[in-house]
């Protein structure tokens, strides 16, 4: 059911978000981008607690062995040693995975306040969108830092986010984790997506770049104009000299 669930949200965050717009950009919902936040704490969540029952669990066993008697002296040393390597990788998970879910909380804030700004204008989220590529692009100080505040939450999950896969790929997770596990990937994976879409359409570096390649190019027809004007004066110089010998 749960992975069901989460590909049903994952589905509906693509149907809320659709791709096709009049000016090649995707269409952002930013309270649907703000939901798929949500959901995917929520995936942490169960994640964070699933991993914190088995490192409790490994140490339960850990315990018994240490209470255990009649045992070979090696071979419970042996159990021990491995029951801590076991313990101390999902303690590690379960740093990382608060990481994570710290920087996604992060990403909430974020898209709430970016949210707010939105409601507060009045205007629809494509006009303020609009809005605030026009003021990037004129070198407005708060829309800039609006923007790198974006670009800053979004690369602090993303760094996190491969932190804990890089940890994952390492570990032998159990059938309940490793659903926990996937379940997590796919809202991160959403999110990552959204996130980007999002950012790509505050962003005026699109617009700033086809500027300046078309003042590139009409520099360059000035200067091979140029040149031939040039060329063409020495030419006619180059006849009158000619002509008076």
């Amino acid at each position: 059911m749960k992975k069901w669930f989460t590909k049903a949200a994952v589905a509906a965050s693509f149907l809320a978000s659709p791709v096709a717009h009049a000016s090649g950009l995707p269409v952002i919902d930013v309270a649907n981008l703000v939901q798929t936040t949500r959901t995917a704490l929520q995936s942490l969540k169960t994640e964070i607690y699933e991993n914190t029952n088995i490192a409790y669990q490994y140490r339960m066993m850990a315990n018994q062995l240490l209470q255990a008697t009649g045992m070979d002296p090696v071979h419970l040393a042996e159990q021990l040693d491995a029951i801590k390597d076991d313990i101390g990788k999902y303690d590690a998970y379960g740093v990382t995975l608060k990481d994570l879910y710290g920087t996604v909380s992060e990403n909430a804030d974020y898209l709430s306040k970016v949210q707010s700004m939105m409601s507060a204008s009045g205007k629809s989220s494509g006009q303020w969108l609009e809005d605030q590529r026009t003021l990037l692009a004129n070198g407005d100080k708060t829309a800039k830092n609006l923007f790198n505040l974006g670009n800053n939450v979004v690369k602090n999950v993303q760094t996190q986010a491969k932190r804990r896969q890089k940890i994952q790929k390492e570990m032998k997770l159990t059938g309940t984790a490793q659903a926990a596990a996937e379940a997590t990937n796919e809202m991160l994976d959403v999110l990552a997506n959204q996130n980007s879409d999002l950012l790509q359409i505050m962003s005026a570096k699109t617009q700033s770049d086809a500027d300046k390649d078309q003042k590139a190019l009409a520099v360059e027809a000035e200067s091979v104009d140029a040149a031939r004007r040039l060329q063409a004066e020495r030419e006619q110089q180059r006849q009158r000299i000619l002509n008076l010998k």
